[in-house]
Formats: structure tokens, C-alpha cells, sequence
């Protein structure tokens, strides 16, 4: 019984251990990986404003491609609407498409 007891308390006090050892790893890999980033950027001569310009575009790029691909799926709801099918996020859809269309307007003008 106490042969029981025992292997049972190490086991336990095993797990916690063990855990531990495997998210200090990731803050490891984390930190590590935030150092080379910040590295390659020295290295490159990319500015902040230079990657936060990129950031920008690249955030109204992905808005684009969402309005887009909405605007279609919008488009295919309000034939099957003719048809007498109410999709039940058509409404959900439109208001997204309305404020993705606010949000690329005051984007693009200058």
C-alpha cells in the first residue's frame, strides 16, 4: 500500500513539472523569434512607418478581398431571395458589407 502511495505522489508532482517545462519552452521560442524579427529588421532598413504603410495596404487589401468575396456570396443570396428563400445571415451579411464599404471608403480617400 504505502509502494502505491508513493508512486502515485510522484506522479502527480510529476505532471505539473512537465507542464511547466513545455510553456517556458514556447516563451523561449516566442521570445526568441520576436528577437530575430526585430533583427532582420535592423538589418533590412525597413523603417517603422515603412511597415506600417505595408501594414496599412496590405490590411485594405484583405477588407477588399472580404467585401469582394461577401458581395458575391450577397449577390447569390438575393437570387435564391427571388426564388422565395430567405437566407437567415443575409441581413448579418449586408450590414458587414456596409461597414466594409465605410471603412475602404475613408481608407482610400485622401
Amino acid at each position: 500500500m504505502p509502494t502505491r502511495l508513493v508512486s502515485l505522489l510522484l506522479v502527480v508532482l510529476a505532471l505539473p513539472a512537465a507542464s511547466q517545462r513545455s510553456n517556458m519552452q514556447q516563451r523561449i521560442n516566442r521570445r526568441v523569434d520576436q528577437k530575430m524579427q526585430r533583427n532582420d529588421e535592423l538589418n533590412t532598413g525597413t523603417t517603422p512607418l515603412q511597415n506600417a504603410g505595408a501594414a496599412r495596404l496590405q490590411a485594405i487589401h484583405q477588407d477588399a478581398e472580404e467585401f469582394s468575396a461577401l458581395s458575391a456570396t450577397v449577390q447569390s443570396d438575393l437570387q435564391n431571395l427571388q426564388k422565395g428563400l430567405l437566407p437567415k445571415d443575409l441581413h448579418e451579411n449586408l450590414k458587414r458589407l456596409e461597414k466594409l464599404s465605410k471603412k475602404l471608403r475613408q481608407e482610400v480617400e485622401p
